[in-house]
């Protein structure tokens, strides 16, 4: 899966990493997929990686360090200000969607109940970030 587009899961719950990553196999193969638990792995990660990802889907809601936080660092670094970042999160708040967005963030998303709901979000993504 070397020329595979990438897309990093920032989430601290491992059933929505679970669900989002089952969605993805569904929409799209090859994909690689990088799963990190909290918002304060995405920089360490992100230095080290020999590539950046294509999309990151990053969660508000995470216990070490949320998503705000990591989305305000991650836009103070030159390399990753253009990095495509969608807000995937349980929460439907305007405040909570016009700071993602005022912060960067490329997106922000609802997270969906269902399995199917997400396929369908997914293959939106899929088609808006040219992931295939």
């Amino acid at each position: 899966m070397e020329n595979a587009p990438t897309v990093w899961i920032v989430d601290d719950d491992e059933d929505d990493q679970l669900m989002i990553e089952t969605a993805f196999q569904e929409v799209i193969f090859p994909l690689a997929i990088k799963q990190l638990s909290d918002g304060d792995e995405l920089l360490p990660q992100l230095e080290k990686a020999p590539s950046l990802p294509k999309l990151i889907l990053l969660d508000l809601n995470m216990q070490r360090m949320n998503g705000f936080d990591v989305l305000a660092e991650l836009r103070t670094v030159p390399a990753y200000r253009k990095l495509p970042v969608v807000i995937l999160t349980t929460s439907d708040n305007e405040d909570d969607k016009r700071k993602s967005l005022a912060l960067g963030a490329n997106g922000f998303l609802t997270k969906p109940c269902s399995l199917r709901a997400v396929i369908s979000m997914l293959r939106r993504l899929v088609s808006e970030w040219h992931l295939n």
